[in-house]
Protein backbone atom coordinates (compact mmCIF):
# COMPACT_ATOMS: atom_id res chain seq x y z
CA UNK A 1 0.00 0.00 0.00
CA UNK A 2 1.39 3.64 -1.16
CA UNK A 3 0.60 6.76 0.88
CA UNK A 4 -1.24 9.93 -1.20
CA UNK A 5 2.33 11.35 -0.95
CA UNK A 6 4.00 8.22 -2.34
CA UNK A 7 1.33 8.55 -5.34
CA UNK A 8 1.64 12.06 -5.80
CA UNK A 9 5.43 11.46 -6.37
CA UNK A 10 5.26 8.10 -8.73
CA UNK A 11 1.90 9.41 -10.60
CA UNK A 12 3.29 13.01 -10.95
CA UNK A 13 0.26 14.58 -10.51
CA UNK A 14 -0.37 16.90 -6.89
CA UNK A 15 -1.83 16.11 -3.73
CA UNK A 16 -4.95 18.68 -4.28
CA UNK A 17 -5.38 17.14 -7.90
CA UNK A 18 -5.96 13.56 -6.71
CA UNK A 19 -8.23 14.65 -3.81
CA UNK A 20 -10.17 16.64 -6.56
CA UNK A 21 -10.37 13.46 -8.27
CA UNK A 22 -11.52 10.72 -5.98
CA UNK A 23 -14.03 13.72 -4.88
CA UNK A 24 -15.49 14.66 -7.60
CA UNK A 25 -15.22 11.29 -10.19
CA UNK A 26 -14.21 8.91 -7.68
CA UNK A 27 -11.76 7.52 -9.74
CA UNK A 28 -9.96 5.37 -7.29
CA UNK A 29 -11.11 4.81 -4.04
CA UNK A 30 -8.18 4.13 -1.79
CA UNK A 31 -8.53 2.37 1.97
CA UNK A 32 -7.21 4.05 5.49
CA UNK A 33 -4.83 2.88 7.41
CA UNK A 34 -5.75 2.53 11.33
CA UNK A 35 -4.91 6.44 11.18
CA UNK A 36 -7.44 7.28 8.90
CA UNK A 37 -5.03 8.04 6.45
CA UNK A 38 -5.34 7.17 2.75
CA UNK A 39 -3.70 3.82 1.46
CA UNK A 40 -3.39 3.18 -2.30
CA UNK A 41 -2.87 -0.09 -3.97
CA UNK A 42 -0.43 -1.08 -6.97
CA UNK A 43 -3.52 -1.13 -9.13
CA UNK A 44 -4.76 2.48 -8.43
CA UNK A 45 -0.95 3.99 -9.04
CA UNK A 46 -1.23 2.03 -12.28
CA UNK A 47 -4.69 3.80 -13.72
CA UNK A 48 -4.10 7.13 -11.77
CA UNK A 49 -0.66 7.60 -14.27
CA UNK A 50 -2.93 6.24 -17.30
CA UNK A 51 -5.18 9.17 -16.52
CA UNK A 52 -2.34 11.75 -15.90
CA UNK A 53 -1.11 10.73 -19.48
CA UNK A 54 -4.43 10.72 -21.00
CA UNK A 55 -5.02 14.26 -19.94
CA UNK A 56 -1.92 15.47 -20.75
CA UNK A 57 -2.69 14.55 -24.60
CA UNK A 58 -5.80 16.71 -23.98
CA UNK A 59 -8.93 14.27 -23.03
CA UNK A 60 -10.85 15.78 -20.38
CA UNK A 61 -10.91 13.66 -16.95
CA UNK A 62 -14.82 14.33 -16.14
CA UNK A 63 -14.74 11.99 -19.83
CA UNK A 64 -12.09 9.77 -18.71
CA UNK A 65 -13.58 9.15 -15.08
CA UNK A 66 -15.82 6.10 -16.32
CA UNK A 67 -13.32 4.27 -18.24
CA UNK A 68 -12.48 0.74 -18.20
CA UNK A 69 -8.79 0.16 -17.77
CA UNK A 70 -8.83 -1.36 -21.90
CA UNK A 71 -10.89 1.57 -23.05
CA UNK A 72 -8.20 3.48 -20.98
CA UNK A 73 -5.24 1.50 -23.01
CA UNK A 74 -7.01 1.77 -26.28
CA UNK A 75 -7.16 5.55 -26.16
CA UNK A 76 -3.51 5.62 -24.97
CA UNK A 77 -2.62 3.11 -27.46
CA UNK A 78 -4.54 5.38 -30.17
CA UNK A 79 -2.60 8.53 -29.71
CA UNK A 80 0.42 6.92 -29.89
CA UNK A 81 -0.22 5.18 -32.99
CA UNK A 82 -1.61 8.89 -34.54
CA UNK A 83 0.70 11.07 -32.74
CA UNK A 84 -2.11 12.18 -30.72
CA UNK A 85 -4.48 12.18 -33.73
CA UNK A 86 -8.10 11.36 -33.85
CA UNK A 87 -8.95 8.65 -35.93
CA UNK A 88 -11.14 9.81 -39.14
CA UNK A 89 -14.92 10.96 -37.58
CA UNK A 90 -16.65 9.13 -40.47
CA UNK A 91 -14.29 5.45 -40.25
CA UNK A 92 -15.52 6.07 -36.31
CA UNK A 93 -19.61 6.27 -37.43
CA UNK A 94 -19.06 3.59 -40.19
CA UNK A 95 -17.55 0.86 -37.36
CA UNK A 96 -20.17 1.23 -35.18
CA UNK A 97 -22.42 0.08 -37.88
CA UNK A 98 -20.09 -2.47 -39.11
CA UNK A 99 -19.89 -3.87 -35.47
CA UNK A 100 -23.83 -3.86 -35.62
CA UNK A 101 -24.60 -5.63 -38.35
CA UNK A 102 -21.82 -8.50 -37.47
CA UNK A 103 -23.86 -8.31 -33.81
CA UNK A 104 -21.08 -7.62 -31.76
CA UNK A 105 -22.75 -5.10 -29.03
CA UNK A 106 -19.46 -4.64 -26.98
CA UNK A 107 -17.75 -3.36 -29.90
CA UNK A 108 -20.10 -0.76 -30.93
CA UNK A 109 -19.92 0.05 -27.01
CA UNK A 110 -16.42 0.45 -26.93
CA UNK A 111 -16.49 2.74 -30.14
CA UNK A 112 -19.04 5.70 -29.16
CA UNK A 113 -16.83 5.71 -25.38
CA UNK A 114 -13.25 6.04 -27.27
CA UNK A 115 -14.91 8.69 -29.19
CA UNK A 116 -16.81 10.53 -26.38
CA UNK A 117 -12.85 10.48 -24.81
CA UNK A 118 -11.27 11.26 -27.65
CA UNK A 119 -13.27 14.02 -29.04
CA UNK A 120 -15.67 17.21 -27.60
CA UNK A 121 -18.91 16.32 -26.72
CA UNK A 122 -20.32 18.54 -29.16
CA UNK A 123 -18.04 16.81 -31.82
CA UNK A 124 -19.20 13.36 -31.47
CA UNK A 125 -23.07 14.63 -31.12
CA UNK A 126 -22.48 16.45 -34.76
CA UNK A 127 -19.94 14.43 -36.66
CA UNK A 128 -20.14 11.17 -35.11
CA UNK A 129 -23.50 10.51 -33.61
CA UNK A 130 -26.19 12.54 -35.89
CA UNK A 131 -24.85 10.87 -39.20
CA UNK A 132 -24.56 7.73 -38.01
CA UNK A 133 -27.63 7.59 -36.86
CA UNK A 134 -29.42 9.01 -40.04
CA UNK A 135 -27.41 6.34 -41.71
CA UNK A 136 -28.94 3.70 -39.26
CA UNK A 137 -32.21 4.81 -40.10
CA UNK A 138 -32.37 5.47 -43.85
CA UNK A 139 -30.29 1.91 -43.77
CA UNK A 140 -33.74 -0.04 -41.67
CA UNK A 141 -36.02 1.62 -43.95
CA UNK A 142 -34.37 0.33 -47.18
CA UNK A 143 -34.45 -3.41 -45.14
CA UNK A 144 -30.73 -3.29 -45.03
CA UNK A 145 -30.60 -3.14 -40.99
CA UNK A 146 -32.44 -5.41 -38.49
CA UNK A 147 -34.31 -4.45 -35.77
CA UNK A 148 -32.18 -6.11 -33.68
CA UNK A 149 -29.05 -4.41 -35.45
CA UNK A 150 -30.57 -1.26 -35.24
CA UNK A 151 -31.29 -1.70 -31.63
CA UNK A 152 -26.99 -2.41 -30.83
CA UNK A 153 -25.96 0.75 -31.97
CA UNK A 154 -29.29 2.47 -29.75
CA UNK A 155 -28.83 0.96 -26.78
CA UNK A 156 -24.93 1.75 -27.28
CA UNK A 157 -25.71 5.13 -27.51
CA UNK A 158 -27.93 5.46 -24.59
CA UNK A 159 -25.47 3.84 -22.52
CA UNK A 160 -22.72 5.49 -23.36
CA UNK A 161 -24.49 9.04 -23.20
CA UNK A 162 -26.39 8.48 -20.13
CA UNK A 163 -22.73 7.32 -18.43
CA UNK A 164 -21.34 10.64 -19.82
CA UNK A 165 -24.02 12.54 -19.15
CA UNK A 166 -24.41 11.60 -15.41
CA UNK A 167 -20.90 12.83 -15.23
CA UNK A 168 -21.20 15.99 -16.23
CA UNK A 169 -24.37 16.71 -14.31
CA UNK A 170 -22.18 16.11 -10.86
CA UNK A 171 -20.11 19.54 -12.05
CA UNK A 172 -22.24 21.57 -14.07
CA UNK A 173 -23.05 24.77 -12.45
CA UNK A 174 -24.53 26.83 -15.26
CA UNK A 175 -28.24 27.47 -16.61
CA UNK A 176 -30.57 24.82 -15.77
CA UNK A 177 -32.57 23.02 -18.58
CA UNK A 178 -35.37 20.67 -18.63
CA UNK A 179 -35.20 18.10 -21.81
CA UNK A 180 -38.57 15.64 -23.16
CA UNK A 181 -40.14 14.84 -25.81
CA UNK A 182 -43.97 14.86 -25.29
CA UNK A 183 -46.67 12.03 -25.22
CA UNK A 184 -46.87 10.16 -28.09
CA UNK A 185 -43.00 10.45 -28.91
CA UNK A 186 -41.09 7.66 -28.21
CA UNK A 187 -37.69 8.54 -29.98
CA UNK A 188 -36.06 9.37 -27.67
CA UNK A 189 -32.02 9.51 -29.24
CA UNK A 190 -32.22 13.06 -30.67
CA UNK A 191 -33.43 14.79 -27.13
CA UNK A 192 -30.60 12.77 -25.52
CA UNK A 193 -28.01 13.97 -27.75
CA UNK A 194 -29.25 17.57 -26.79
CA UNK A 195 -29.08 16.61 -23.44
CA UNK A 196 -24.86 16.11 -23.91
CA UNK A 197 -24.31 18.55 -25.79
CA UNK A 198 -26.04 21.35 -23.44
CA UNK A 199 -24.18 19.25 -20.40
CA UNK A 200 -20.91 19.83 -21.64
CA UNK A 201 -21.50 23.32 -21.69
CA UNK A 202 -21.80 23.74 -18.22
CA UNK A 203 -25.71 23.22 -18.29
CA UNK A 204 -27.44 21.98 -15.48
CA UNK A 205 -29.51 19.43 -17.25
CA UNK A 206 -32.60 17.49 -15.88
CA UNK A 207 -33.32 14.71 -18.97
CA UNK A 208 -37.10 13.39 -18.65
CA UNK A 209 -36.57 11.10 -21.76
CA UNK A 210 -39.14 10.14 -23.85
CA UNK A 211 -43.25 10.26 -23.87
CA UNK A 212 -43.78 12.72 -21.17
CA UNK A 213 -47.32 14.72 -21.04
CA UNK A 214 -47.18 18.51 -20.71
CA UNK A 215 -48.77 19.38 -17.58
CA UNK A 216 -46.16 16.97 -15.55
CA UNK A 217 -42.96 18.33 -17.80
CA UNK A 218 -44.67 22.02 -17.24
CA UNK A 219 -44.69 20.99 -13.46
CA UNK A 220 -41.31 19.57 -13.24
CA UNK A 221 -39.97 22.50 -15.38
CA UNK A 222 -41.24 25.02 -12.63
CA UNK A 223 -40.41 23.14 -9.73
CA UNK A 224 -36.72 22.76 -10.41
CA UNK A 225 -35.98 26.47 -11.70
CA UNK A 226 -35.68 25.68 -15.08
CA UNK A 227 -34.51 28.46 -17.37
CA UNK A 228 -35.61 26.81 -20.82
CA UNK A 229 -37.38 23.79 -21.81
CA UNK A 230 -36.32 21.60 -24.80
CA UNK A 231 -38.74 19.58 -26.48
CA UNK A 232 -38.28 16.85 -29.73
CA UNK A 233 -40.13 15.62 -31.98
CA UNK A 234 -39.79 13.65 -35.07
CA UNK A 235 -42.52 11.59 -36.02
CA UNK A 236 -45.47 13.92 -38.01
CA UNK A 237 -48.09 11.49 -38.09
CA UNK A 238 -49.91 12.78 -35.47
CA UNK A 239 -48.98 16.81 -36.44
CA UNK A 240 -52.72 18.31 -34.95
CA UNK A 241 -52.01 16.68 -31.90
CA UNK A 242 -48.37 17.63 -31.40
CA UNK A 243 -49.39 21.17 -32.38
CA UNK A 244 -52.23 20.75 -29.40
CA UNK A 245 -49.30 20.12 -26.99
CA UNK A 246 -47.26 22.59 -27.91
CA UNK A 247 -49.82 24.93 -27.18
CA UNK A 248 -50.70 23.97 -23.88
CA UNK A 249 -47.21 23.99 -23.09
CA UNK A 250 -46.69 27.43 -24.21
CA UNK A 251 -49.67 28.55 -22.28
CA UNK A 252 -48.95 26.60 -19.35
CA UNK A 253 -45.43 27.20 -18.47
CA UNK A 254 -44.56 30.20 -16.95
CA UNK A 255 -42.97 33.02 -18.84
CA UNK A 256 -39.48 33.17 -17.48
CA UNK A 257 -38.95 29.77 -19.09
CA UNK A 258 -37.80 29.45 -22.64
CA UNK A 259 -39.21 27.10 -24.90
CA UNK A 260 -36.66 25.13 -27.76
CA UNK A 261 -38.23 22.77 -30.01
CA UNK A 262 -36.83 20.94 -32.96
CA UNK A 263 -37.30 17.96 -34.83
CA UNK A 264 -38.82 17.00 -37.97
CA UNK A 265 -42.32 17.33 -37.02
CA UNK A 266 -41.78 20.71 -35.30
CA UNK A 267 -40.10 22.19 -38.42
CA UNK A 268 -43.04 20.80 -40.25
CA UNK A 269 -45.36 22.91 -38.29
CA UNK A 270 -43.10 26.06 -38.62
CA UNK A 271 -44.47 29.33 -40.85
CA UNK A 272 -47.37 30.61 -38.70
CA UNK A 273 -48.68 26.97 -37.01
CA UNK A 274 -45.92 27.23 -34.20
CA UNK A 275 -46.82 28.85 -31.10
CA UNK A 276 -44.28 32.30 -31.31
CA UNK A 277 -43.31 31.52 -28.05
CA UNK A 278 -41.45 28.24 -29.16
CA UNK A 279 -37.80 28.94 -30.56
CA UNK A 280 -37.21 26.96 -33.09
CA UNK A 281 -33.94 25.34 -33.56
CA UNK A 282 -33.30 23.76 -36.98
CA UNK A 283 -29.83 21.28 -35.58
CA UNK A 284 -28.03 20.98 -33.37
CA UNK A 285 -25.62 23.45 -34.34
CA UNK A 286 -28.57 26.85 -33.97
CA UNK A 287 -29.20 24.62 -30.18
CA UNK A 288 -25.22 24.94 -29.48
CA UNK A 289 -25.61 28.63 -30.64
CA UNK A 290 -28.92 29.12 -28.32
CA UNK A 291 -27.13 27.75 -25.36
CA UNK A 292 -24.47 30.36 -25.33
CA UNK A 293 -26.67 33.01 -26.07
CA UNK A 294 -28.59 31.49 -23.22
CA UNK A 295 -25.75 31.66 -20.50
CA UNK A 296 -24.91 35.12 -21.49
CA UNK A 297 -28.74 36.73 -20.91
CA UNK A 298 -28.21 34.82 -17.38
CA UNK A 299 -24.65 36.29 -16.54
CA UNK A 300 -25.67 39.90 -17.42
Amino acid sequence: MYSIKAVSQATGLSIETLRAWERRYRIVEPQRDPSGRRAYRPDDVIRLRKLREATENGHPISRLASLSERELDTILQAAKKSGGSVPPLQRIGAQMIEAAEDYRPADCDRLLAMALALLPASQVVTDVLAPTMVEVGERWHRGEMSIVQERIISQAVRKQLSSVLDTYGRIADGPVMVLATPSGERHELGILMCALLAASKNVRCHYLGADLPVPEMSHYASRVGADALTVSVLMSEHLNDTLGQLGELASTLPDQIEIWGGGHAITQLAGGRLPRRIKLLDDMNAFEREIALLEARIRH
